[in-house]
């Protein structure tokens, strides 16, 4: 089976940000105390990420305000709703 890469545009998103750090899903996993495998699921864009993921992760990894704005932005997408990036 083909993976075409990332489902979603959180797993898009958290991908880039894995790679810019040099990180893999397991030790982004281990680093925030989330399972691998449920790890994996969201990071692959099989299951979707709840806002306390996001900010267990975005903590884990020491994400600046920038990127974890992102990877909220990302899931709301994801879950449907349409953001106006227009206001601050």
């Amino acid at each position: 089976m083909r993976d075409d890469g990332p489902k979603t545009q959180l797993a898009a998103s958290l991908g880039d940000i894995l790679a810019g750090r040099g990180l893999s899903q397991a030790s982004a996993a281990a680093r925030a105390n989330i399972s691998q495998p449920y790890f994996n699921q969201i990071a692959k864009g099989r299951r979707l990420a709840s806002a306390e993921w996001i900010e267990t992760v975005a903590n884990a990894l020491g994400l600046d305000e920038a990127e974890r704005a992102a990877l909220h932005r990302a899931a709301a997408r994801d879950h449907g709703f349409k953001i106006d990036l227009t206001k601050p």
